[in-house]
């Protein structure tokens, strides 16, 4: 008996050993298969000669769209822009896969804020309009233009009872579109439309400016599933605005370029 005992002890201790070993073997692998990679410089790619050429062209460009706005729209005061240039990197992947991370892209956002008398705000949205088609700005919504998106939000359900129809006449006026441009342009430039009457929770909620009013900081971080390098961050407090335009409506023109794009890795 002692010396079945002594087997069947030194068996177990084996396959116990070889556990272990085939277990830590295992977790080895599947760490090394799954480690997030290295990731891209992303400050060294900001600074490379084609990013900074690619930069200053959608300064250029942006500056002069922004430019002319008091000229194209002489019946709106500005009440000022905020301004964020930045690089950036996320990492994508799951906790049983390796994952990678995504091309680095340079973007650059102005949001000019203008605040309006709102005597006749549909005539003013559809000044608007001229201004965007003028300029070549085309949405693909479903409300095309600021004026279809403030029909659309106001149209009240089929065959609506009198209180229905009340309800919908009363909703606040705060139509919100997305533009590109239609030019064909070799960067790819975007502009949120956004036109309210403060303290509209809509107000600041177009590029960088909601994120300074919740976090009081910068939107995009450096951990380890994001890479940022800014090169620009001028926010504006919500507050200059509001108090700015009080008893008025405000336009957010949300003007976004992607004008560099790098491969991870």
């Amino acid at each position: 008996m002692d010396v079945v005992r002594f087997w069947l002890r030194w068996v177990m201790i084996a396959v116990l050993g070889t556990a272990v070993v085939f277990g830590g073997w295992a977790g080895w692998r599947l760490y090394r298969a799954t480690a997030i990679p290295a990731a891209p410089d992303v400050p060294g790619l900001a600074q490379t000669s084609v990013t900074v050429e690619a930069r200053r062209a959608a300064e250029e460009r942006m500056a002069d769209r922004i430019d002319r706005l008091p000229e194209l729209l002489p019946w709106a005061q500005g009440l000022g822009r905020s301004t964020v240039d930045v690089c950036r990197t996320d990492y994508r992947g799951d906790l049983f896969s390796r994952g990678t991370w995504l091309p680095v892209a340079c973007e650059r956002t102005v949001n000019v804020y203008l605040a309006f008398d709102g005597g006749d705000v549909r005539s003013r949205l559809a000044d608007l309009d001229r201004y965007l088609d003028g300029q070549g700005w085309r949405s693909s919504q479903r409300w095309n233009s600021l004026v279809a998106a403030d029909e659309y939000d106001h149209q009240p359900p089929a065959d609506p009872t009198p209180e229905e129809a009340a309800e919908a006449a009363a909703r606040p006026i705060a139509p919100s579109v997305e533009f590109a441009l239609a030019t064909g342009e070799a960067v790819r430039t975007e502009l949120a439309v956004n036109v309210t009457r403060p303290p509209g929770p809509e107000l600041l909620t177009s590029g960088e400016d909601y994120w300074y009013e919740k976090y009081g900081s910068r939107r995009y971080r450096n951990d380890e599933g994001q890479r940022s390098a800014y090169l620009a961050w001028q926010p504006v407090r919500p507050s200059e605005v509001t108090k700015a335009a009080e008893g008025r409506y405000v336009a957010v023109l949300g003007f976004t370029t992607r004008y560099a794009q790098h491969e991870a890795g």
